[in-house]
């Protein structure tokens, strides 16, 4: 898991040049204020943008951005001193892949991390596994600036 800033990536990561044959992402950002009624919000959004995918995949895409969504709500200090922050939900469609980000201001006292241990009967605490299972690979990048989550899923 991490400690600190840096990057956590559970995937091997390639570069790739966009031609006429590998044309440049469609992207789609959406603001969405730091509470949990936003969630709905996001898999709406998710809905919408990816209709013209299988429906497995568009299920399968947003439960991990549900996921994603509520640690950065729960965990983030984009919602401190009882005023509530925004995060940011970043669509990416790629030729072979979508890529999901939820960007926030990070946390000083906590990071990403899935914790084998956890209690099955425990109401949540399993978000990031459930990323880790269902998503291709997720990975986290943090800085100053915040956290960024991501996760792709192959299509």
């Amino acid at each position: 898991m991490i400690s600190g800033m840096g990057e956590h990536v559970r995937q091997k990561r390639t570069h790739q040049a966009f031609t006429a044959e590998a044309p440049a992402p469609l992207m789609k950002g959406l603001l969405l204020r730091c509470c949990p009624e936003e969630v709905l919000l996001a898999r709406r959004t998710i809905r919408q943008t990816l209709s013209g995918y299988r429906r497995d995949v568009v299920e399968l895409v947003e439960q991990c951005a549900s996921e994603t969504v509520t640690n950065a709500i729960v965990h983030s200090d984009s919602k401190s001193d009882g005023e509530t922050g925004t995060i940011m939900l970043v669509i990416v469609e790629l030729p072979e892949k979508i890529r999901i980000e939820v960007i926030d201001d990070g946390a000083k006292d906590s990071a990403p991390q899935i914790d084998a241990r956890e209690d099955i009967e425990k109401e949540g605490g399993r978000g990031l596994f459930i990323v880790e299972t269902l998503a291709d690979g997720w990975g986290t990048h943090v800085d100053e600036h915040g956290r960024n989550v991501w996760f792709e899923v192959h299509v």
